[in-house]
């Protein structure tokens, strides 16, 4: 499966060290031997799911052509992710966007992709 671009989802304060270090190396690789990826028709279901917490988040942007780890399309249930497996550069990051909570107390965010 090939994508376009691939998302992930980091609290806010995180950036900082990423950005400082230029290495894309967030907890979950240590903990969970991965980084966790979305496709765009999955950012919204994980923000409200994974980071009932928290009221800011950074929507990262990665180009997939950038980075040199492994990407594995693994399933959780009904739903197959993305999964880079290693640390990568900074530059393979194109954007970051920061998400708030809405009045409703959740997370509104809608990807489009336009060819």
């Amino acid at each position: 499966m090939d994508y376009d671009l691939l998302f992930t989802l980091i609290k806010k304060p995180e950036w900082k060290t990423y950005s400082s270090s230029g290495s894309f190396e967030p907890s979950s690789l240590i903990e969970k031997g991965f980084i966790q990826c979305y496709t765009g028709a999955q950012v919204e279901q994980a923000a409200n799911s994974f980071y009932e917490n928290e009221n800011e988040l950074f929507l990262i942007v990665i180009d997939p052509l950038r980075i040199q780890v492994p990407i594995k399309n693994e399933h959780s249930g009904d739903e197959v992710y993305p999964n880079l497996y290693g640390a990568f550069s900074i530059d393979a990051v194109i954007d970051r966007i920061l998400i708030k909570r809405g009045t409703k107390g959740d997370f509104s965010i809608r990807v489009k992709h336009f060819d």
